[in-house]
């Protein structure tokens, strides 16, 4: 299996992205806002997605480290899921194994830490689609969250939503065809789902380094020929979302405001300087720093 990157992403991942929260756990008496990620938002953090069938759940569970950085280990429990589509970076498997740590019990019920966000709980039979990531140190894939696993019996919007993973997964598949693509929505679905991916940080130790500038050039032209007065979303990821996520600065040239009209005049803003600095700026990507990286 091909890996894109490497990196352990906690329960909620993207929260540093401009979106809602919704809807709201109740928890232990207390109401805990969860952000729903807009599903194009988990597509491009995830790098193997596929649907299938929960066949078994291993009575052998694993110790492992949870997330980078963690001092302990906890047990993760495996389930075997029988492919039926492979739609990203699974072509020729069969069966995947998935860890996730078993919700405990609680107030909140299941699923549900008391304080904490909504866990990851897989069963025998379950079907669904999945969208997972390797863990940082073990052979088994992980869900970076609760909302990374689809329940088709339990999900109405099931059928929906599987369409927009299965063309964003066409997409991720041959980014540099996306990006160049006829349709200025798929150029900038493309561009957006990369700038997720590139600017989520990885690991325990993230460090930034630059892409490559030929690719760099086309998501930023394909996120300025977005639809820009779509705002911002919680079911998609639109241009003035996604802006954000490169982290500008008055050194980059980007010098915003005031805005008397700012639906109209950020947009605006925000388009020039794309135009403007997409020759000459170049996107850094989030890696991981290795050990002997931080010796150097």
């Amino acid at each position: 299996m091909r890996r894109l990157w490497t990196s352990g992403v906690m329960a909620v991942v993207g929260l540093a992205a401009l979106g809602t929260y919704s809807p709201a756990q109740v928890v232990a008496d207390r109401k805990i806002a969860v952000r729903i990620s807009p599903l194009p938002e988990r597509i491009a953090i995830a790098e193997t997605i596929i649907t299938g069938k929960v066949t078994a759940i291993e009575d052998k569970k694993v110790e492992a480290r949870q997330f980078p950085g963690a001092k302990d280990k906890v047990e993760f429990t495996i389930a075997v899921v029988k492919i039926e589509d492979a739609l990203l970076n699974a072509k020729g498997i069969t069966h995947v194994k998935i860890g996730f740590v078993e919700p405990q019990a609680g107030a909140g019920g299941p699923g549900i830490r008391p304080g904490r966000f909504p866990q990851v709980n897989l069963n025998k039979d379950q079907e669904g689609c999945f969208l997972l990531r390797p863990h940082f140190e073990e052979s088994f894939l992980t869900l970076p969250g609760y909302d990374y696993v689809l329940n088709k019996k339990e999900n109405p919007n099931y059928e929906k939503e599987m369409e927009t993973i299965k063309r964003c997964a066409k997409l991720l598949a041959d980014t540099d065809a996306g990006l160049k693509a006829k349709s200025a929505d798929d150029r900038f679905q493309t561009a957006g789902m990369l700038l997720v991916r590139y600017r989520t940080p990885q690991g325990a130790n993230p460090k930034e380094e630059k892409i490559d500038a030929k690719e760099s050039k086309l998501i930023l032209q394909s996120l300025a020929d977005g639809d820009w007065s779509k705002g911002f979303s919680a079911t998609e990821l639109t241009p003035m979302m996604v802006f954000g996520r490169l982290a500008l600065t008055d050194k980059d040239g980007w010098k915003p405001g005031p805005f008397q009209n700012y639906e109209k005049e950020f947009p605006e803003a925000a388009k020039k300087w794309l135009k403007d600095n997409a020759d000459s700026y170049v996107i850094k990507r989030f890696v991981e720093e290795t050990k002997k990286e931080k010796k150097e």
